[in-house]
């Protein structure tokens, strides 16, 4: 690799971590072209720091293909430095950054939701896991679908749909263990043998996870065949050790050590709009609604204490 590749992958990276953050920031937490009926008066922006020490304690595969994938680790480098460029820069904004060593990201936002005490958050992230979040004051931007998920379109965007296009749905606290059923590939997690995201909605309309545990003869009930992989799972306890494993893995309502942590975890930025313009006239950042931003950033520096 020639160092101007270099160069250009820490560039694109840049940017793209900046500009993610301050367009989001200018819209306050809504989809390009809506008009935000809210805005926030609280920005925090977290990030993953060193590795996932407490999950793989858990289970030693969690994410373990990740760090030998020649893609990932080649590209860490560079959203390292992206990150960093990031920090440095939002200590002239008023808004705040966390992160703790060895840790998700994931534990420090779900800290920040259960410090708002029901206060409405937004919560900007494409993993799916922040859904189990969601509630009457908690709602997910997905900036990838452009999409905002809240209690009145969960069942539409978060629940596998029957052939007829109608959701399979159950109420929203057990999603987690639909989550919980189906694993994660993305993070080498898997669930119980022989169900799919249909089949584990359908037993999670029908019952609690915990009825089916105590209770095998239930399944074939409830996904209306038989299934001899899930049957056996559930019988032999194979299930109750996934879904014990699974639930400390995935959960993010149980206290992760870093909530008791957050102040001393958090960097408050200063507001300082000039220096903050000049280091955008440095970066180059065009994709951003300068104007919006500006005038985000200012009323957040006036609702700072």
């Amino acid at each position: 690799m020639k160092p101007e590749d270099d160069e250009r992958r820490r560039r694109v990276a840049s940017l793209g971590v900046a500009s993610m953050v301050l367009g989001t920031i200018a819209r306050s937490g809504e989809p390009p072209g809506s008009r935000p009926t809210a805005h926030p008066a609280r920005v925090a922006v977290c990030f993953d720091q060193g590795r996932p020490l407490r999950r793989q304690a858990i289970y030693t595969g969690y994410q373990a293909s990740r760090f030998v994938d020649a893609k990932f680790t080649s590209n860490e480098p560079h959203i390292l430095f992206a990150i960093a460029a990031f920090r440095e820069a939002a200590r002239m904004l008023p808004v705040d950054v966390l992160s703790c060593p060895d840790t998700e990201a994931d534990d420090l936002v779900a800290g920040l939701v259960e410090d708002a005490a029901g206060a409405p958050d937004r919560i900007v992230s494409t993993d799916r896991d922040f859904l189990q979040l969601v509630g009457p004051t908690t709602s997910i931007y997905a900036p990838v679908k452009k999409l905002v998920i809240d209690e009145s379109n969960f069942y539409d965007v978060a629940v596998p749909k029957t052939p007829s296009g109608e959701p399979v749905t159950s109420p929203i606290d057990r999603f987690l263990d639909y989550r919980v059923l189906i694993g994660d590939p993305s993070d080498n997690v898997p669930g119980v043998p022989g169900l799919g995201p249909m089949s584990a909605a359908r037993l999670l309309a029908s019952a609690p996870l915990d009825a089916y545990v105590a209770d095998p003869s239930r399944l074939r009930d409830a996904l209306g065949r038989r299934s001899d992989a899930v049957e056996r799972a559930f019988a032999d306890g194979t299930a109750a050790m996934i879904i014990e494993r699974n639930r400390s893995l995935m959960s993010l309502r149980v206290p992760a050590p870093c909530w008791s942590e957050l102040p001393e975890l958090t960097t408050r930025g200063t507001w300082d709009p000039a220096g903050f313009s000049a280091w955008l006239d440095e970066a180059r950042i065009s994709a951003v609604d300068r104007t919006a931003l500006m005038h985000r950033l200012e009323a957040l520096a006036a609702l700072r204490p």
